[in-house]
């Protein structure tokens, strides 16, 4: 991750606030990113820019937009045109998912406080009501961590970057614990101190470990010789002191297949086959190729979101998230999606099938980012650092690219999905009736509904006027509405069908 997005986020919150406050006054607000506003709801949110160059798979995105400037965030949909679907609470939240539990569709995010790269926090499990099912802790004294903001306890010390949930109702997620350790093979301080990275598969429902794996423990399978980041480069620490750790090994994504664990280490440019009594089958290392054999093309480095696209005895085929910069290399390299195959007997040669990037709009992110396979061979990435968006057809043709940011912003966000998605919020629908000339002017929303066809306005028991949904809030104009008249607005449609607003009075809060 980024340190200049997460390092020390809530403490900056209101100096970052402050001084969004200061720029907007000195008439510098071309220097943040557009927001949209609406008249029926309080919300906020980064302007999407879709421009589509083809046909996208279906589904909604999901991302968790974070504004450093003005210090908000939230977990968010929108659809493919542009329109909000549905914006969560405020707050710093990361590895945001939809997925399924118990065979239905529900929302994982972390949430909680950064530190330089890393995390302490739990992950919040919501339902299509968007309600939160389940919160996800891991005990930091039970597990004996030890962090870099120590005398400063947390009540849980998962780390940012995974909420990774399996077939079994479990959840995959990374942690990082600041540890001791001789440095002096990699020419640091024997007396040094690093980010041991440690993988955890929990119960989601009580709370148990299951499965623990840590990196360091496993220091003679997981040299630190494997380790690229320089000591004192930004975001990796000088591994002088527990309040500077060094960045061994940085842990970024876990996927479980059967019994075995894929993990994804950014700092060693490695990805590794774990087996459930926590030996390594097999490591593949991006620039050395590690127990394989790279060919053209196949090199990569700083790597996102790992996940198998097929596998059999003889090999398996992984998409990833290429970064291959950082930022202490500077940006040097396009950010491009990959498919790579790994032969797993005989040669062990590694074959480019597929890389991705947006030729007309290419893209150098330093941090963050994923890769989603999609159906029809579609692929949906994310560049994190840079708040960019992109969908590639089965041909690699870019089919849509979407941006929520400036390219040299602080709007950034660690991961992105597409998936179909049914919002059936609890709330009602949000109303604000305004005189408008002859007319009243309309404005309805309600956050996280997916699939109302229209609205109907009443005035008492009677139909003023219905109309069809558009976009994230409808402006309905009515005639025959008085100042101070109170009307209601009614959904038709999906499943929130007959769901009534509160009623609201003509010309107040507008």
């Amino acid at each position: 991750m980024a340190p200049s997005m997460w390092s020390n986020f809530p403490r900056a919150l209101a100096l970052v606030a402050s001084l969004a406050c200061f720029n907007t006054a000195q008439g510098s607000d071309e220097a943040l990113w557009p927001l949209q506003t609406y008249k029926s709801s309080s919300i906020k949110t980064p302007y999407m820019n879709v421009t589509k160059m083809g046909q996208t798979e279906p589904g909604y995105l999901f991302f968790a937009p974070q504004d450093i400037l003005r210090g908000t965030g939230h977990p968010s949909i929108y659809s493919d045109d542009g329109q909000l679907v549905w914006q969560g609470a405020n707050g710093n939240q990361s590895a945001l998912q939809p997925q399924m539990l118990d065979g239905e569709p529900v929302i994982a995010y972390w949430e909680g406080y950064n530190g330089e790269g890393f995390g302490f926090g739990h992950i919040s499990i919501l339902n299509s009501s968007y309600d939160e099912i389940h919160r996800v802790t891991l005990d930091c004294k039970e597990q004996s961590f030890v962090t870099i903001f120590d005398p400063m306890t947390f009540s849980s010390c998962i780390d940012i970057h995974e909420s990774q949930i399996t077939e079994n109702g479990t959840i995959l997620v990374t942690a990082v614990n600041v540890t001791q350790a001789d440095l002096s093979s990699v020419g640091g301080p024997k007396h040094g101190w690093i980010q041991d990275g440690i993988i955890y598969e929990i119960d989601i429902k009580t709370n148990e470990i299951l499965f623990r794996w840590s990196a360091y423990e496993h220091v003679d399978e997981v040299p630190m010789t494997y380790d690229i980041a320089p000591f004192g480069a930004s975001g990796a620490g000088t591994g002088t002191n527990k309040t500077d750790p060094w960045g061994y090994p940085h842990l970024n994504s876990i996927a479980k297949y059967e019994e075995h664990y894929l993990v994804s280490s950014r700092y060693m440019c490695s990805i590794f086959w774990i087996a459930s009594d926590g030996s390594i089958d097999w490591h593949l290392h991006g620039r050395t190729g590690g127990d394989f054999n790279l060919t053209l093309d196949t090199s990569f480095c700083y790597q996102h979101d790992v996940r198998i696209e097929a596998q059999s005895a003889d090999s398996v085929t992984l998409g990833l998230h290429n970064n291959d910069n950082t930022e202490f290399t500077g940006s040097s390299s396009f950010t491009t999606g990959m498919v790579i195959e790994l032969e797993l007997q005989g040669s062990k040669k590694v074959t480019l099938k597929r890389r991705m990037w947006d030729a007309g709009d290419p893209v150098f992110a330093q941090s963050q980012g994923s890769y989603q396979g999609l159906g029809n061979d579609h692929v949906l990435q994310d560049h994190g650092a840079v708040p960019k968006i992109e969908e590639y057809d089965e041909n690699g043709a870019t089919v849509m690219r979407a941006w929520f940011g400036y390219s040299d912003s602080m709007m950034q966000t660690y991961r992105a999905y597409r998936y179909p998605w049914t919002g059936r919020p609890s709330t009602k629908p949000d109303v604000v009736a305004c005189p408008s000339g002859e007319n009243t002017a309309v404005y309805v929303s309600w956050n996280g509904a997916t699939d109302v066809d229209s609205w109907k306005v009443y005035s008492g028991s009677q139909v003023k006027k219905t109309a069809q949904r558009s976009g994230f809030e409808t402006t309905i104009l009515v005639s025959g509405l008085s100042k101070g008249e109170d009307v209601t607005v009614e959904a038709v449609g999906g499943d929130g069908d007959g769901t009534r607003s509160a009623s609201a009075r003509v010309g107040v809060n507008c």
